[in-house]
């Protein structure tokens, strides 16, 4: 979107017309109303410093100040001038991989455009200069190309006109991916421009310009380690942005990680925009609106007022950057599609500008812009404090997306872990891309010969930061999901392939997964439907461990009757327990249900096809090897009495008003009837004990008008901001609870192996605690849904319904004294310090005005607090917002379903349904009832979301080392496969099985084994591993000997030649430390931000790698890469 300003100067003589784009500012779509971003200075033109000549009288003008060169050949050569303010042009355009429409309909309506022309206009003149991202898109085009363009590609990449920046497959999105998606979308995107440009292409740094906040893991791993030197954004939180634009430090060193300490430094540096932020600058030439006009025998002659307003900016800007260095992003969301229009306006700039000579301008890159900020040999600010929460003004917090569409992160989160399983095997039993009979219909564009590769791609550009994140329309969000689910199928039949090797079994033979990825939910482990293992009397479970350790897990299997046996290779049965489904569970089938125009006895018909046929939950622990796999067979008995191995949990009856213990070998979690929740928690081992009680409720979304919360004055209480799917704002700091006003119920389940206690809040509210005998956590299994748009147990404030948008969390409320501090994860890697109402040392003292969203940050995987001894933790299996807003308590937003959109560029409320609309009564075209526009015809619940928390009590150092271990099973669980066939193990093909002749140590993680950049790397595969904990996590926070050859030396997996590459294996390791910056730093806050980096430990020297032993020490934290040979 492009807002223009016109200035008009009317002569009487002659009528000239002076046109000139003060503005036209190139405002990305996401702030065009409501933005604040934008700087009033910025929308209003500089008064001119000099008479301009088109403004005089004819008779008074004299010759044009500048007149084009004879030949019409501008001088688009130069560099940087000593004593001069060097401005470096930047031309860029941000391409997102989806948002208000999907990535392929963005690519095919502009972005082939931008790359198609941009390439041709850079081959046209050698000092033209463009940057890009996002390689996903850049693949596509690549895709159809003859090769005398991708020669003219070739050419200009190699004589650096066209940089690589970031490189990977989209401009990922910083809060909701693990760091394992992030690396694999970058490393994806990074082989890519290998395999088809070489070293010339490798990204020498990042540039995430759009994302709505920023993580320290992002800066230290994904930059830094990848051999990365720098990292650019256009976002960052307001108050932060006045304080540091004023003291020339919109610039620093980042050192995000404790572990690392300075060798995962980065330079990192806040765009100016338009005097506010964001990623263009203040002219605009994308279209066909006003342009640079030097032709003083035409009208419009605007060319001396050009140059003005580019050195009055030149000016402005310096006194907020250090060194005469500074960049201009030079473009804007989609711009370039005839990069002509822009190449031939920034031409004629550089050329007038550098004939002015008040300031010097020219091409450049940001890779070219920081060598000059290293050459300039100063001390630069140090800083370690993340870029979250994000706010852009007042009550303007970006940290509703840090739980919007929760499907979708959790489905990038389970299908990554597919992922690399699939890997795995693919690389051990060597099953190839030819033997799939279920190839993806519409697959990524293809980086490598893999089976797995199309999944890759589909994972990598839903990481972008308007897909998981979820800040897209909904037929967009439909769209990554309807990929990835595609290609998940292609990866299923490639894992049962495998499986079916590895078994020596019957090509014939079925293999099912149970992955959610059929429709509706008829095989969806998660909502306890699996059809392999319903209505049969037999099956047998593969289960293949992606950890380079061995695993204990528990597995949850529905079946129909309540006598079964568990066996495995040993003829003694597997103790089991037996639970019957509960009501709440058997309900979430007929969810997925649209009734639209059906009749009653359709929908009857329907809803009977659609029910879950399984009557109860088999469960049973499973102890597995190390990236192996182990069968276990289960067989339904119907002897009487029922046999002894295989228990029914017992339905306790509870007298009201009672309190009762549910004990494990580490807790006693007592529960009270009267409240209807937990009561406390007691450690057996610490002998220490605090209250716990565990609630759901709901915030009320803001449609816009006044905070009502007393830490909020009332002068500062009001704002026509609403909560949408960026933004989090809530009315009142109040938590509603999730129905009518009643005590919850309890209804508790006894078995021998665990008990199960249910919780019910409401009708679309409820928890099942899950306490295993042996077990050092507490499983929480949380069920949210539909949530109503109706509140009809609240009084009417309007004449209509109340549809109240409802922000759904769960809190835990301690006794623990956290004083106001609480710890969140970055990305599943270290945990950040945050303090109520305040951020690190690094920033200026922020005034929050939303108690509520400002205090609220990202969870990847953990969010915890502590008091002296003891640490209370929740662990979750997906992303989610979290916070701590009063001491001992933790919440975590599981949920939003909302009534109205935040003015960001989404334009639709985050209204998810359980059939993916939300355009119920919407004729074509039209606006349907809950604001979306589409097709019409949805029927539909709301959505529901099923997820799990585990919860940790304890000793802070036991905790720290625990949650861990336990976050490796939940997030990282065995791939299942199921059959109905007979299975008779053999020496052969035994029922349990490793492929490594030792296992990892417990600290680190198997992080990576793929075959799929073989051909790129001389057919060597890609094997990362990563050191599970940081700095300041008790014993298991040190340094880790790894000796690769005794872990890879089984027969058909023994490693036999290792290379240590950075990150992405793009380059050597050795190569990437040369090419490292070492930067002066220094504290500008008088030794806090030191305090802070000194609070631990870190370990900044690399311990080099043994090419000839294959042994290496890893560091807390840290990742390594390496490119093998196996044999």
């Amino acid at each position: 979107a492009t807002v223009s300003v016109l200035y008009c100067t009317l002569t009487m003589m002659l009528t000239t017309i002076t046109l000139f784009v003060t503005t036209a500012l190139g405002i990305d779509q996401k702030h065009i109303n409501g933005d604040s971003w934008v700087s009033e200075p910025a929308k209003v033109k500089k008064k001119p410093t000099i008479p301009l000549w088109a403004d005089l009288p004819s008779r008074e003008r004299g010759p044009p100040p500048y007149v084009p060169p004879k030949d019409w050949v501008y001088n688009t050569t130069g560099g940087p001038v000593e004593g001069k303010i060097n401005v470096h042009l930047v031309p860029h355009t941000h391409d997102d991989t989806g948002w208000q429409v999907t990535v392929d309909q963005y690519f095919y309506t502009e972005v082939y455009y931008v790359i198609d022309t941009v390439i041709t206009r850079l081959f046209d003149d050698p000092n033209r200069k463009f940057m890009y991202v996002e390689v996903g898109f850049f693949a596509r085009w690549w895709d159809q190309q003859p090769e005398k363009k991708k020669d003219m590609a070739r050419t200009v990449v190699k004589n650096g006109q066209l940089e690589f920046v970031n490189g990977g497959w989209c401009m990922h999105d910083e809060a909701s991916p693990y760091y394992v998606e992030m690396i694999d979308q970058t490393t994806r995107g990074h082989q890519f421009l290998k395999k088809n440009f070489g070293i010339d292409a490798m990204p020498k740094g990042t540039w995430q310009i759009d994302p709505f906040g920023h993580s320290n893991t992002n800066a230290w791993l994904i930059g830094a380690e990848s051999g990365m030197n720098y990292q650019f954004w256009g976002r960052m939180d307001y108050q932060d942005f006045a304080m540091r634009a004023n003291h020339s430090g919109l610039e620093w060193i980042w050192q995000g990680s404790q572990s690392l300490g300075k060798s995962a430094q980065i330079f990192a540096g806040q765009l100016y925009g338009h005097g506010r932020g964001g990623y263009s600058t203040w002219f605009n030439f994308n279209n066909n609106g006003p342009q640079v006009q030097d032709d003083p025998s035409r009208h419009d002659y605007n060319v001396d007022d050009v140059v003005d307003q580019f050195v009055q900016n030149a000016r402005q800007q310096s006194a907020s950057y250090k060194t005469d260095h500074q960049i201009w992003a030079c473009g804007s969301d989609f711009n370039y599609q005839n990069a002509e229009h822009w190449y031939h306006n920034l031409d004629k700039i550089i050329h007038y500008i550098n004939k002015n000579g008040s300031v010097n301008a020219f091409y450049s890159t940001p890779t070219f812009y920081v060598e000059q900020k290293k050459k300039a040999n100063v001390s630069w600010e140090v800083r370690q404090d993340d870029i979250f929460p994000l706010a852009d003004d007042a009550h303007h917090y970006w940290s509703g997306y840090f739980t919007s569409r929760p499907s979708l992160k959790r489905q990038v989160h389970v299908a990554s872990n597919f992922l690399n399983a699939a890997r795995q095997m693919e690389v051990i039993e060597k099953v190839n891309t030819s033997q799939i009979n279920n190839p993806t219909v519409r697959p990524s564009p293809p980086v490598g010969p893999s089976w797995t590769d199309s999944l890759e791609g589909s994972i990598g550009v839903a990481t972008h930061h308007d897909g998981m994140s979820g800040t897209e329309r909904q037929d967009v969000s439909d769209d990554y999901e309807l990929r990835i689910s595609e290609s998940h199928g292609e990866v299923e039949e490639g894992v049962a392939l495998t499986f079916k090797k590895m078994l020596q079994m019957n090509n014939n033979t079925k293999l099912y997964h149970c992955n959610c990825n059929s429709m509706g939910a008829d095989d969806c482990l998660n909502i306890t439907m699996c059809g392999a293992t319903t209505q049969t009397s037999h099956f047998t479970v593969a289960a293949w461990n992606p950890l380079g350790r061995s695993s204990t897990q528990w597995f949850h299997i529905p079946v129909t009757g309540s006598n079964w046996k568990v066996s495995n290779e040993n003829p003694t049965a597997i103790m089991s327990q037996i639970t019957e489904i509960d009501n709440r569970t058997l309900s979430l089938p007929l969810l997925y249900l649209n009734s639209f125009n059906m009749t009653a006895e359709q929908i009857a018909q329907k809803k009977e096809m659609m029910s879950n046929k399984a009557t109860h939950t088999l469960s049973f622990e499973a102890h597995l090897p190390p990236l192996g796999y182990q069968l276990f067979n289960a067989t339904r008995i119907e002897s009487t009495p029922k046999p002894t191995h295989s228990v029914e949990g017992m339905i306790s009856n509870l007298k009201g008003g009672g309190k009762f213990n549910v004990s494990s070998s580490l807790y006693d979690v007592e529960f009270d009837d009267s409240v209807g929740t937990t009561s406390r928690i007691y450690n057996k081992q610490t002998k220490r004990s605090t209250p716990l009680s565990i609630q759901i409720g709901w915030y009320n979304s803001s449609v816009g008008g006044c905070t009502h919360d007393p830490a909020v004055s009332v002068e500062n209480s009001c704002d026509k901001q609403k909560s949408g799917a960026y933004i989090f704002r809530s009315n009142t700091s109040k938590v509603f609870y999730p129905g009518e006003d009643q005590t919850p119920t309890l209804k508790v389940v006894e078995g021998p192996l665990f008990t199960e206690v249910y919780q019910r809040f409401s009708e679309w509210a409820t928890i099942m605690y899950r306490i295993y005998n042996q077990s050092e956590s507490v499983e929480v299994e949380w069920t949210v849904g539909p949530i109503p748009i109706d509140t009809p147990w609240i009084p009417r404030v309007t004449k209509g319904p109340n549809n109240w948008g409802k922000e759904v969390i769960i809190r835990y409320s301690t006794g623990l004294a956290s004083s106001g501090t609480f710890y969140t994860d970055s990305n599943g890697r270290e945990m950040v310090k945050r303090r109520y109402n305040q951020r690190g040392p690094s920033y200026p003292k922020l005034v929050v005005n939303e108690p509520v969203a400002g205090n609220y940050y990202p969870v990847n995987a953990m969010i915890s607090i502590n008091e002296t001894k003891d640490e209370f933790a929740v662990l979750t299996d997906v992303s989610q917002g979290g916070a701590s807003l009063a001491d001992g308590q933790i919440e975590l937003m599981v949920h939003r379903r909302l009534q109205a959109d935040d003015s960001r560029g989404v334009r639709e409320p985050l209204n998810e349904t359980m059939c993916g609309c939300n355009d119920i009564n919407a004729a074509p075209g039209a606006m349907g009832a809950h604001g979306h526009e589409g097709d019409g015809g949805c029927v539909c619940e709301g959505l529901t979301m099923r997820g799990k928390h585990i919860l940790l009590f304890g000793d802070i150092d036991k905790v720290r080392t625990n949650r861990r271990q336990f976050l490796e099973e939940l997030n990282f669980p065995a791939t299942l496969a199921f059959t109905n066939a007979s299975f008779i193990p053999s020496p052969t093909a035994p029922a349990q099985k490793t492929f490594l002749s030792a296992a990892f140590p417990p600290q680190i993680k198997l992080l990576t084994l793929t075959n799929n950049y073989a051909d790129i790397n001389d057919g060597k595969l890609l094997l990362r591993v990563a050191h599970l904990y940081s700095v300041g996590e008790g014993p298991m926070s040190v340094p880790v000997d790894v000796n690769f050859s005794e872990i890879f030396h089984k027969s058909g997996l023994v490693i036999t030649s290792m290379e240590e590459t950075q990150l992405t294996a793009f380059q050597s390791q050795t190569k990437t430390d040369e090419q490292k910056f070492d930067w002066k730093t220094h504290d500008p806050t008088g030794g806090k931000v030191f305090q802070q980096l000194r609070e631990y430990q870190s370990f900044e020297k690399r311990f080099p790698f043994n090419a000839q032993t294959f042994t290496v020490t890893v560091r807390p934290m840290e990742v390594r890469t390496f490119l093998v040979t196996i044999q």
